[in-house]
């Protein structure tokens, strides 16, 4: 792992609270295979005062992005939820700061950081095809919850392309960075000069895939799933999966129907 990467995931009250997704995202870095040294390198972005209040009783490195916005952005209107997001995943990029960003419903069992290309401005876990990714559609774009910014000029050049994009197109913003991805990865490459790199998707599972090696797989994403009290069921089992090697497969998706 480089020395100027910091990984972040981000959370509200809803998945940081006793017995949430917090909990057991935090769980899969102790239990998985070289990952438990990467917890010191995790900085949990917590939304709200509660979210933040949870996070400090459960780990050492949290920062409550809602103080950081009213220093920040001091303005009448208060800034969007994912402006927020995008707004501070830009100064860290800024600060010279590499980001692994994973969303907290991923279980991390191996460390996917070993499957980034550092030499690219982004690295992304997507349900493409990596060898080529141009076969691939919209439709299967599926979110892996995974991605790596490389801190340089181009990285800062696209953000501020992002920049403009937000004003000309407000709802850009509420898509996932592997849905912008498999939109506009050959304009922006052709544009910009940014190097993207699609992640082997049979490292990066999650629900919405059929079958996932688990002699393999990096991480597990509980995708295709939008109840919570079902995530968190599912989510439980790929744990006790993990923990006893002697299963061929993963039982979940079970109440989440991937």
């Amino acid at each position: 792992m480089q020395d100027r990467t910091v990984i972040f995931s981000m959370v509200g009250q809803e998945w940081a609270r006793p017995n949430s997704i917090l909990d057991l995202f935090l769980e899969s870095f102790r239990i998985g295979k070289g990952t438990k040294h990467l917890l010191n390198h995790l900085v949990i972005v917590a939304f709200d005062s509660k979210a933040f209040k949870y996070c400090k009783s459960v780990h050492p490195h949290c920062f409550y992005l809602s103080d950081w916005a009213a220093e920040k952005y001091a303005t009448h209107e208060p800034l969007s939820l994912p402006l927020l997001k995008y707004k501070f995943l830009q100064e860290v990029i800024h600060l010279g700061y590499n980001i692994a960003f994973t969303d907290a419903d991923v279980m991390w069992f191996r460390n996917p950081l070993m499957h980034v290309d550092t030499f690219k401005e982004i690295t992304i876990a997507c349900d493409l095809d990596s060898v080529d990714p141009s076969a691939s559609t919209t439709s299967n774009g599926i979110d892996g919850g995974f991605y790596y910014l490389k801190s340089n000029g181009i990285t800062i050049e696209y953000l501020k392309y992002k920049e403009v994009e937000r004003f000309l197109y407000p709802n850009s913003l509420n898509r996932s960075l592997c849905e912008e991805i498999v939109r506009n990865g050959e304009n922006l490459s052709q544009m910009l000069d940014l190097r993207i790199k699609y992640m082997d998707k049979y490292l990066f599972g999650g629900f919405c895939q059929q079958t996932v090696n688990i002699d393999r797989v990096c991480t597990m994403h509980a995708n295709c799933c939008d109840d919570i009290e079902n995530k968190l069921h599912d989510l439980k089992l790929l744990l006790e999966d993990w923990r006893n090697e002697n299963l061929p497969m993963w039982r979940a998706p079970g109440k989440c129907k991937g």
